[in-house]
């Protein structure tokens, strides 16, 4: 029996478009290329995740390896770009229902420690019974023990857990624990059908 739900972040509660993100500080498809590889598809985004490197710290990096005359681009990036990740307001409607219901809210994602700093601008997360972002332990999916901690740190029996991403990968490293998988692919109506369909809403 499904008791808790533990949602990821990116895609699932809120949309996250490198491209999109990108395209509210320039317009240059060639610049968005380049500052796309050099910032999410970089080592540097992924250190951020697990916490092993400050913003501050990431930008100079960045800069380092660009033209001077796009420093202030990223440096307008990197203080405001977390301000266009859009709500999901559909999901938002969905967990406020679960919760309504009885049910257990988590969340478990791959995100810098940033995060700390503008979650409460969503309100999303005031359903959230507990929050766990891959740079407050230095883990990070699809690594199992990211959802190890989660267990434990908020007393969950994995087989009462459905655990929703966008992102293969994730999902089968939660299933290998005896969580219950949902591979989301962004249709709200989709997921709904399949709770009203076990019961479960």
């Amino acid at each position: 029996m499904i008791k808790n739900f533990i949602f990821d972040m990116g895609n699932v509660l809120m949309d996250f478009s490198p491209d999109y993100i990108l395209s509210q500080y320039t317009q240059d498809l060639d610049l968005i290329a380049t500052l796309k590889t050099l910032i999410f598809k970089s080592t540097i985004w992924k250190q951020l995740d697990q916490g092993l490197i400050e913003f501050e710290d990431a930008k100079i990096k960045i800069m380092a390896d660009i033209p001077k005359a796009y420093h202030l681009i990223v440096q307008d990036f990197f203080d405001t770009w977390y301000k266009h990740k859009l709500p999901r307001e559909k999901m938002t409607v969905l967990i406020q229902a679960l919760k309504e219901k009885g049910y257990g809210i988590y969340l478990c994602s791959n995100a810098a420690q940033l995060f700390h700093s503008y979650k409460d601008q969503y309100p999303v997360f005031e359903y959230f019974d507990g929050i766990l972002i891959s740079a407050d332990i230095k883990i990070s999916k699809p690594d199992v023990r990211i959802y190890e901690y989660l267990l434990d740190q908020y007393e969950l029996n994995a087989s009462e857990c459905m655990f929703i991403d966008d992102l293969g990968e994730n999902i089968v490293a939660a299933e290998t624990l005896g969580i219950h998988g949902y591979h989301y692919n962004g249709n709200e109506s989709m997921f709904e059908m399949y709770l009203k369909q076990l019961n479960l809403l």
